[in-house]
């Protein structure tokens, strides 16, 4: 049933296109952090199946960020954002994201 509703919803041509979408994210100009992780979680969630592992999914949001923020990322995780097992990842990004709001 699964697979007969991705056919019907997502082609395989619409996939790739957020597949591809996923792996150039970029954070643009003038975004707030908090903006480009609710605009990187949308498109994660438009496209529930797209198949990447975890590590690739923080890998691809981090090399989004333009220097500055990736900097701000590592001092505020005591410069070890990179050596974080992906799911401590996601959940340090939501942390951060959620106090910037509050």
């Amino acid at each position: 049933m699964q697979q007969h509703f991705l056919k019907k919803f997502f082609p395989s041509h619409r996939t790739k296109s957020f597949k591809r979408q996923i792996t150039t994210f970029t954070k643009k100009l003038g975004e707030t952090f908090y903006q480009y992780w609710d605009r990187y979680r949308d498109l994660l969630n438009t496209c529930p199946h797209h198949g990447f592992e975890t590590w690739r999914l923080v890998s691809y949001f981090y090399e989004g960020l333009t220097p500055k923020d990736r900097q701000m990322v590592e001092l505020m995780c005591n410069e070890t954002f990179e050596d974080k097992d992906p799911n401590e990842a996601i959940e340090y990004l939501n942390n951060r994201v959620s106090r910037l709001v509050s």
